[in-house]
């Protein structure tokens, strides 16, 4: 059989990740792209990476996990072994339970009265993810949890936790198309390409303000978007984040500008176990407290962690007992 000249050129000078980029887009992770990472990982190394990442981005987030814990087994390098794990972890089914502790302390050289304490009320995301309250010390009253702390003394700290239950498996938007009547994928890809990440934040991280800069310009494009909020995981720890979904469309699709700077396909219609949504940050932060005018000095502060024991085998007091001074404070916000 003959081959054509420019069929021969091609072969020698396209490499299968060359392929695998060609393959992509924001819409789809094609089976052609998959098969090109399949050729790629033959050659070991960083290119054995591809495959997994090709496998999370495609769905086939069983096959991804056995992929990514096969590869560990080889790795010497610790950052990319740490990455290798948290792929791992974003491709399997959660099932636990968070803690969410908010901490106040009265800075102040008097006693504090009447201060309430306020958070978004957590909700579920389907159709990936089902989230129960527990407990704590918070009730949820009007689209928010309020914990009424009736006085706080000069100089006192209190920890005051709620106990979430979240069942999630990852799951992905892909093929995305956006139904008839609706603004594009490439518009929206366009507007996340157009956000820089800003030189100041009002927050200790810049996803917050990225993510408002989206919705606002999503918005004047004809989307309808939400700012959320959450949590992300980075081995045992959990760092706040922001980013946005639609609310119509693909109601509920991810879009995350901040991370679309290092990695667009995970930041548009992924939705991996390692990035946990909680809340609608429309109405303001994950953490605000509220006091009468004449009293100053109160600052709060908010972390989260996963609860390191079965919540049934301890009632509720033994479990605020345990979150009100948990091992290893730590306050993290992405």
């Amino acid at each position: 059989m003959m081959i054509p000249v420019s069929a021969l050129v091609l072969l020698l000078d396209i490499s299968p990740q060359d392929s695998v980029r060609k393959s992509l887009s924001l819409a789809e992770i094609t089976p052609s792209a998959v098969l090109f990472a399949e050729m790629a990982a033959r050659d070991g190394g960083e290119d054995a990476l591809l495959l997994g990442r090709m496998l999370e981005l495609s769905g086939r987030f069983n096959e991804a996990a056995l992929y990514y814990g096969m590869a560990l087994e080889d790795v010497r390098d610790p950052e990319t072994e740490a990455w290798l794990e948290q792929r791992r972890t974003g491709s399997t089914p959660l099932d636990t339970v968070l803690v969410l502790q908010a901490r106040i302390t009265n800075k102040g050289s008097s006693t504090a009265r009447g201060i309430t304490l306020l958070m978004p009320l957590p909700v579920s995301h389907p159709p990936y993810q089902e989230i129960r309250i527990l407990g704590g010390a918070f009730e949820a009253d009007s689209g928010f949890l309020v914990c009424k702390v009736d006085s706080l003394g000069a100089g006192e700290r209190r920890n005051l936790p709620v106990f979430i239950r979240v069942e999630q498996h990852p799951f992905t938007y892909r093929p995305i198309s956006m139904p008839p009547g609706f603004p594009g994928l490439e518009s929206l890809g366009g507007i996340l390409r157009g956000i820089e990440i800003p030189a100041s934040f009002t927050g200790r991280g810049p996803c917050l303000d990225m993510s408002r800069e989206l919705a606002r310009l999503a918005t004047q494009a004809g989307f309808e978007v939400e700012v959320v909020g959450g949590l992300v995981g980075r081995g045992d720890s959990l760092i706040f984040h922001a980013w946005d979904i639609l609310a119509s469309g693909l109601p509920g699709m991810p879009l995350d500008p901040l991370l679309f700077k290092s990695d667009s396909l995970r930041a548009v219609g992924h939705c991996p176990t390692d990035v946990i949504p909680l809340w609608d940050l429309a109405r303001g932060y994950e953490l605000s407290v509220l006091y009468p005018s004449d009293q100053r000095g109160m600052e709060i502060g908010l972390r989260a962690f996963f609860l390191p024991f079965d919540p049934d085998s301890l009632g509720l007091p033994a479990l605020l007992r345990f979150a009100a001074e948990p091992p290893g404070f730590r306050q993290d916000e992405f």
